[in-house]
């Protein structure tokens, strides 16, 4: 992946740029469909969220042993679903009307990053030269 410029967009920084252009984009959608946009925002949001979460518990797996491992991965897996769970909660609290446009912004979302995720895990996109490094 390269920028405008030419230059090659970090691999840390894909997913976070790739969530703020989707926000930018449900925000649009929203507005142009009447519906709140504070809440596909939201949405997108969450997203952002359970990929600090994911990033998190992928780094503290791979220090520790295996066993280690498999808790932080369980853990993580129980502790991301309860974030996005939780949002959604305070949002149908805030607001109910509004809760559908941040499910779907979170769903649609959720599928981008995770295609994108798995085509870094993948190589597909560029993520070799970085394994190697």
């Amino acid at each position: 992946m390269t920028t405008a410029g030419g230059g090659s967009i970090p691999r840390q920084a894909l997913i976070p740029v790739l969530i703020a252009g989707l926000a930018v984009l449900a925000a649009g959608v929203a507005a142009a469909a009447s519906r709140p946009v504070w809440a596909a925002v939201a949405g997108l949001a969450l997203v952002a969220v359970y990929w600090a979460l994911d990033e998190l518990a992928w780094r503290r797996g791979v220090r520790g042993e295996f066993a280690d491992a498999i808790a932080v991965a369980l853990g993580g897996m129980v502790l991301r679903i309860a974030a996005v769970v939780g949002g959604l909660v305070v949002v149908a609290l805030l607001a109910r009307p509004a809760l559908p446009t941040a499910a779907l912004s979170f769903l649609s979302g959720f599928t981008v990053y995770f295609a994108v995720r798995l085509l870094l895990l993948s190589g597909a996109l560029g993520a070799r030269e970085a394994r190697r490094s």
